[in-house]
């Protein structure tokens, strides 16, 4: 089992590396900390990191939160970064009316604010809302400083595999122009894989601005942890269990019908096995009603960040799943906290897509396509049935993690990106 990783001083080293003297970075994303949305952690995570290597980070972002109803104050200083708020509606994500309020205001408070202060050497832009990134490409030429955009999905076309647009319609083709248009305006643009950079050049991106560094988990918060005794398996009534589990976000752009599918088969002739989903999201009242009557399926609300080694440690084998039609357009970053664990992976979903990659070539688990229940049974049957592999597997899911995906290795990319952006002709 791998140990603790060291602290602060371990991350400070592999940003210095690449960062002296220090920048004046000026983010700006919907959501930030104390929002529990994954963009609003990622971006939380390198702007701290980035402070304590002594750069000056500002955040802009929204006065209301991911799931609405909760408004914020206007300013903030947390872990050396300063938080302004842009006032916005605080209506959540129930309807699609209710998102478009949320986004709208927000681009209008966030393009507005980004104009006051001290002028930054380098600004970020996560690309949420969608065209959130075309307002500060404006900002950032009137003001004379480079942009990075942090592209977490391919818009439009996302919103059209996902039944949000019309790929035919006016909206469609203008938010195409636009995210043609942002990225010629950026210094810089950072996909997700290799398959979201090909998706984000047929765009119009510029081949030479894109770089590519993924999503990561924090190896110091999320570690292997012993199988027997696990608190949240105790907490749970999961001992003597083989645990499946689906952590994080039930989405539009995940299958969840594939593993229900292969639950009810399992309960049937493996009835040690139980499928637990940790999480919450768009499906995730669909997949309780998919599974009803089925005795091994359970669900659970979100856990708190810190007790996430915990969680994903208790189980015996980690799900993770993509619609086959989002190849490129989403990544299912999932896949980090469950290297991070040191835990198989079950992947559903195409085969192209980055977590299939990562399972195949470093032999982690399994991989299928969507409506493959059968063999998702059959696999996680087999797990469940060869201890010896499942430790080994449990090892090298660990060490891909610490070689490749953990915060300190992505967060060293991310400055190194950013100082190559202020160079940028």
């Amino acid at each position: 089992m791998a140990g603790r990783l060291p602290d602060d001083h371990f991350v400070l080293g592999e940003i210095r590396r690449y960062t002296a003297p220090p920048m004046h970075v000026l983010a700006v994303n919907q959501f930030y900390w104390p929002d529990l949305s994954a963009t609003a952690q990622l971006l939380g995570e390198l702007c701290e990191d980035l402070s304590r290597a002594g750069h000056e980070v500002e955040v802009i972002a929204s006065q209301g939160t991911y799931f609405g109803g909760k408004r914020l104050g206007a300013t903030a200083v947390q872990k050396g970064v300063t938080i302004r708020r842009a006032w916005a509606t605080t209506l959540g994500k129930k309807t699609i009316t209710r998102r478009v309020a949320d986004y709208t205001t927000f681009w209008a408070g966030a393009t507005t604010a980004a104009f006051v202060g001290r002028k930054p050497d380098v600004m970020l832009a996560l690309t949420t809302p969608p065209m959130i990134a075309l307002g500060l490409a404006n900002v950032a030429r009137v003001r004379g400083v480079p942009l990075v955009t942090w592209n977490q999905d391919v818009y439009p076309e996302a919103a059209a595999a996902l039944g949000v647009l019309s790929g035919s319609s006016v909206a469609y083709r203008g938010l195409l122009a636009a995210a043609s248009l942002t990225h010629r305006l950026t210094a810089r643009i950072v996909a997700l894989s290799e398959g979201m950079a090909k998706r984000l050049i047929a765009q119009g991106a510029p081949a030479s601005k894109v770089r590519v560094i993924p999503n990561w988990a924090d190896g110091r918060l999320i570690r292997p942890l012993p199988r027997d005794g696990n608190p949240f398996r105790q907490k749970h009534a999961l001992e003597g269990r083989f645990v499946v589990m689906y952590s994080g976000n039930i989405g539009a752009g995940h299958d969840i019908e594939t593993p229900i599918l292969a639950a009810k088969m399992l309960a049937q002739t493996s009835p040690d096995v139980i499928f637990v989903f940790v999480g919450d999201g768009a499906r995730r009242r669909e997949a309780e009603e998919l599974s009803r009557e089925t005795p091994n399926v359970r669900f659970l609300p979100y856990q708190r960040k810190e007790d996430l080694a915990e969680s994903l440690s208790a189980a015996d084998v980690h799900l993770v799943s993509l619609r086959e039609d989002l190849e490129g357009l989403l990544v299912p970053s999932k896949v980090y906290g469950i290297l991070a664990s040191g835990r198989p992976v079950c992947y559903i979903g195409p085969r192209a897509c980055e977590a299939a990659e990562i399972v195949r070539s470093h032999d982690l688990g399994f991989t299928g396509r969507n409506g493959d229940a059968t063999g998702l049974a059959q696999a996680i049957a087999e797990l469940a049935a060869d201890t010896t592999r499942r430790q080994s597997i449990c090892e090298r899911s660990r060490r891909t993690f610490e070689t490749e995906y953990d915060r300190h290795i992505c967060v060293a990319r991310w400055s190194e990106t950013l100082r190559e952006a202020m160079s940028a002709d």
